[in-house]
């Protein structure tokens, strides 16, 4: 089985060199007929740009696990039996391929690029280029690593982080270097730290939402401090993020969101900072199956065009998941796991309403939601209480960024805060509960990495 990932990650490597640069010059075959590897700046950024393994592989497996949808009993049985236990927060047996397998792969393709780059010589004319592919590079190993330690580790406390298991920081491409867990401290200092280096090397925008930037590495700095709860950071990189790029889609233009649609929005639309997409899961299959968690669908004001936008109405009487930012799929379906500047409005609102900025933060929310609601309809929120301030924008971020692979750490973050939130699932009669700061919201690792590392499996 270690061969075979071995081997797995290897030809992914050579199949991503081989489909971008399509052309021999590109290629240069190493002395141990090993792998094809790179050896140029043009080349490093092919590969970086290899799009359906560098964007594809944000986990969502913490997203099938968190409470904003749900699917019925007669879907429920139809899963292959790994994917019922993930549904239930009992998958301990999870073997490759999987989120982690997946989540490392474009880490591996980063670490390859930079150890690569160290070997080309610097260069003035192309310190541009060098610029972007060190920065890009760094992006992406950190955003992967963001993911993962989202999904497979407990919320940060700082009480706690220094002790607290994460993920693996896999810094090299040298696949017998031995894996162990670093802490959840280590993990985000580590993010935290590469993120800041990209930004000093990265353009503000990208020429395309697939590749990295500036403005993509102050969004995923905004995303890990929230998730840190440590919202002077996260307001500063969000407030970031909105000076380079602020657009908003007006739901009530159909050239923007076509609410007739079953797939309303534009893959890579205005709003798109980075486009990036949840793995593919069984339990996400079929739009039509994703039914919504009733009292977060009723919670949509009749106005609201994120109802229609959103949602569909069914013949289970539920109301079924529509379109989101990932487009119309050509086969399968898609979710967005990706970077928008309405995240970054909600978290610059959040934050400022957590500092008694109250005017300011529904300033924030007011711009976004005008834009959500059917024209003339919208009454703009004045409120002078802050518990109420940061109730209402919490729940407008709920309902804005369904299944975008945010709530499972946002339920984390605000569980250790108090928000005491559980998740129920009620299969053949039988509730199964996920209560408040369970172990379980770490997901266990596969059971196969386990086995052959030796590294300690999160506690049940």
């Amino acid at each position: 089985m270690k061969k075979f990932k071995k081997i797995a990650y290897a030809l992914g490597i050579f199949m991503a060199v081989l489909s971008v640069t399509a052309c021999e010059k590109y290629l240069n075959v190493q002395s141990n007929d090993g792998l094809v590897i790179p050896k140029d700046l043009e080349s490093l950024q092919k590969l970086l740009d290899y799009s359906s393994m560098m964007n594809v592989g944000i986990g969502s497996c913490g997203e099938v696990s968190a409470d904003d949808y749900f699917i019925q009993e007669s879907v429920y049985a139809t899963l292959a039996d790994w994917n019922k236990k993930s549904y239930i927060w009992q998958n301990d047996h999870l073997l490759y391929p999987n989120d982690w397998s997946r989540g490392y792969i474009p880490v591996y393709t980063c670490n390859l690029v930079l150890e690569q780059l160290e070997k080309i010589k610097e260069t003035p004319d192309q310190a541009q280029a060098r610029n972007q592919v060190l920065g890009s590079a760094l992006f992406y190993r950190a955003n992967q690593y963001l993911s993962l330690l989202w999904n497979y580790a407990k919320a940060y406390n700082p009480s706690t982080a220094a002790l607290d298991l994460g993920i693996v920081l896999r810094n090299t491409a040298d696949f017998n270097e031995k894996s162990s867990r670093s802490s959840v401290q280590v993990c985000y200092d580590q993010i935290i730290h590469d993120l800041r280096y990209a930004v000093e090397l990265l353009p503000d925008q990208a020429t395309h939402t697939l590749r990295a930037s500036k403005a993509a590495a102050y969004g995923v700095l905004s995303r890990t401090y929230l998730s840190m709860a440590k919202y002077d950071s996260a307001y500063y990189y969000a407030d970031q993020v909105l000076a380079i790029k602020n657009d908003l889609l007006d739901f009530n233009n159909p050239a923007e969101v076509d609410l007739s649609s079953d797939f309303p929005f534009a893959r890579f639309n205005k709003e798109t900072v980075a486009y990036f997409e949840l793995t593919a899961h069984e339990v996400f299959a079929k739009y039509a199956d994703i039914l919504v968690d009733t009292v977060l669908y009723n919670s949509y004001d009749p106005d609201d065009l994120r109802r229609q936008a959103y949602f569909l109405s069914g013949s289970t009487g539920y109301a079924g998941s529509k379109g989101n930012y990932a487009g119309a799929p050509s086969y399968g379906i898609y979710l967005f796991g990706g970077l928008a500047t309405d995240e970054f409005y909600l978290i610059r609102a959040e934050c400022l309403a957590r500092a008694g900025k109250l005017a300011d933060a529904q300033d924030d929310l007011n711009q976004l939601l005008v834009k959500r609601y059917k024209t003339g309809t919208f009454q703009p929120y004045a409120l002078t209480d802050q518990q109420q301030v940061i109730k209402l924008i919490l729940q407008e971020r709920r309902k804005e960024l369904f299944l975008r692979g945010v709530r499972w750490i946002d339920i984390k973050r605000l569980n250790l805060e108090g928000a005491n939130i559980a998740i129920k699932r009620i299969i053949d009669g039988k509730e199964y509960i996920l209560m408040p700061n369970a172990n379980r919201f770490a997901l266990p690792l596969p059971i196969d990495i386990i086995r052959e590392t030796g590294m300690p499996q999160n506690p049940n």
